[in-house]
């Protein structure tokens, strides 16, 4: 029985379950990043994202940093230099050749050869989309591929300053194999370039920019993810200043927001979030453009009543800023001119400004009160309007040369000066000699002044505000004084 009894505890011993084990430590999960990207706060939304239809100060941002051109130049003394190609170079007076290097890719892996250049450039000017750089390739006759790295274009004449024109965003190039030659690119497509940055996201109030390793242009940018903030108004960048979201803000701040950072950044002890203003000299210039569509156009003395009613208040004489070789002051200003009864019914016209373009909607109603009181018109504003009879803009020339802010009227001339105007560009562009250029840049602009379809009105400074540890290096800014990504360094 003992040993019954013994074997039965053995057995009872043997099924005891064994004490509990600790719980087993749970997997590591992934972190996940709060941190904020670098962000670029600018006013309005992007139009489109294909270079070759860029208009805007905002279209220009994508195009000049998602894309890549053959040739580059920095805004300051207009300085051109090759960007996608090694060199760029006159093998005769009407043949401009560029040769690129091997090896170059667009973001999706596909080759960029010289076949991509003459589709790209032919395909812009195809297009010619109103308001673009295109215009400033006038003088090609066509393109000749001569291998994969070699690129010919003949051009219709002598032209000096085209190598100016292959660095503007017209002449961006894009992949054959992916763009139709035909129509301009949906937004709902993605823009795919060489450039250093590539767009990634798109949404309507931001666009995110992620840095293109295989960049192998000029303009090689350092910061790995950006996000460039769309606000509405100068109160939206303000609150995004305010609350620690934006390390830039471009063209975005009204004239007293712009007071209100100057006072911070002498405040002790400084804000949280201080930032440091800095300006480009002669980059922002207003002027009034008559719609070449608008029935008053051709009625010189509305052009002239314009004009007159307004001298008293514009402080800028030439469509080129001072400072810009080339530049000839052809207009007047100031004084107290008369102007001439109208006569017949008071004429009505409608006066457009850009409603996310800081300070624009105050000096279209300063205008507008000028035009009525002076001119005896009748001036409605409104807002984005393309079709309005006047159009008051702020937007750079796409190169900062005389030629680039001229295009706005030689785009348009009037008829009877369109023959003229075309003659004097020409020999402007073809001849060599600064002097003789200088000369007949003066005759386009005295022609400008003559036939009042551009008013110049006013010319100042272009902000950028740059927040804590965010500098700018190397050539921060596209042909025309763009905000080129490339340059932020934090």
């Amino acid at each position: 029985m003992a040993a019954v009894l013994i074997a039965a505890l053995a057995v009872l011993a043997g099924c005891t379950p064994a004490p509990p084990q600790p719980p087993a430590e749970p997997p590591p999960t992934a972190s996940i990043s709060t941190a904020q990207p670098f962000t670029v706060v600018t006013t309005g939304a992007p139009t489109t994202y294909d270079p070759a239809a860029a208009v805007t100060s905002t279209d220009a941002i994508v195009a000049l940093n998602v894309f890549s051109r053959l040739m580059v130049v920095h805004p300051e003394g207009a300085e051109l230099k090759p960007d996608l190609a090694t060199d760029c170079l006159y093998s005769s007076p009407t043949t401009y050749r560029c040769e690129l290097p091997e090896g170059l890719t667009f973001h999706n892996g596909h080759p960029l050869t010289g076949s991509d250049v003459k589709f790209s450039v032919e395909r812009a000017y195809r297009l010619s989309v109103p308001g673009t750089s295109v215009r400033l390739l006038d003088s090609l006759e066509r393109i000749d591929v001569v291998d994969d790295l070699t690129v010919d274009f003949v051009l219709k004449w002598a032209d000096t300053q085209f190598g100016y024109a292959l660095a503007t965003p017209a002449a961006s190039v894009v992949d054959e194999e992916l763009y139709d030659p035909d129509a301009v690119r949906p937004n709902e497509g993605q823009a795919v370039g060489s450039g250093p940055y590539q767009l990634v996201t798109t949404a309507a109030d931001r666009l995110v920019f992620e840095r293109f390793a295989d960049y192998r242009g000029a303009l090689t940018g350092v910061i790995d993810t950006i996000e460039l903030r769309l606000v509405a108004d100068s109160a939206g960048a303000e609150a995004l200043m305010a609350d620690g979201t934006a390390d830039v803000v471009w063209r975005s701040l009204n004239a007293a927001a712009r007071d209100r950072v100057r006072a911070d950044a002498l405040r002790t002890p400084a804000p949280d979030h201080r930032f440091t203003e800095q300006q480009l000299p002669d980059a922002h210039l207003a002027k009034l453009l008559v719609n070449p569509a608008s029935p008053w156009r051709s009625d010189a003395t509305i052009r002239a009543a314009v004009a007159l009613a307004l001298q008293a208040d514009r402080s800028l004489a030439s469509l080129v800023p001072p400072s810009v070789e080339g530049s000839a002051a052809t207009f007047p200003v100031g004084g107290a001119p008369d102007v001439p009864a109208i006569g017949g019914q008071r004429p009505a016209l409608t006066l457009s400004y850009a409603s996310t373009a800081p300070d624009l909607r105050d000096l279209a109603g300063v205008l507008r009160d000028r035009l009525e009181s002076r001119g005896g018109m009748s001036v409605q504003l409104v807002a984005d309007h393309p079709g309005a009879d006047l159009i008051l803009t702020d937007g750079p020339a796409w190169v900062n040369t005389a030629f680039g802010w001229l295009q706005p009227y030689i785009d348009d001339p009037l008829p009877g000066s369109a023959g003229k105007v075309q003659e004097l560009v020409q020999a402007a562009r073809e001849t060599t000699d600064p002097v003789q250029r200088e000369a007949l840049l003066g005759e386009v602009q005295a022609q400008a002044a003559a036939d009042l379809t551009v008013l110049p009105i006013s010319v100042g400074a272009e902000p950028i505000h740059l927040g804590d540890g965010v500098t700018l290096q190397g050539q921060p800014y596209g042909p025309g004084w763009q905000l080129g990504l490339w340059s932020l360094r934090a």
